[in-house]
């Protein structure tokens, strides 16, 4: 079943907090970057977040850490997959 949830670049981090596991499909798109993977470890440090994610791609398969706070601003969408659901987390900067 697929979700869709809106919220400001305020209420992600906390979102992404409660709600994001380990194991899961993770494709973020911000600026002009497409980023497909399984998270591997996320690492709730103060108020920052860094997923490490191992690269779903034909050609690049490595594990990457990606520190949401420091790309918060130009996140445009995130899809999180699990076996049973798919939310699909769209950022409105004019909320």
């Amino acid at each position: 079943m697929v979700s869709e949830v809106i919220l400001c670049e305020d209420e992600l981090i906390d979102y992404i907090k409660e709600n994001f596991k380990e194991n899961a499909h993770l494709q973020i798109s911000y600026n002009r970057i497409f980023i497909p993977g399984k998270i591997l470890f996320i690492d709730l440090e103060d108020d920052n977040v860094i997923i490490t994610l191992q690269l779903e791609g034909e050609i690049l398969n490595q594990v990457i850490e990606i520190n949401i706070k420091s790309i918060l601003s130009d996140i445009i969408e995130l899809r999180y997959i699990t076996d049973t659901d798919e939310v699909v987390i769209v950022i409105n900067s004019s909320i």
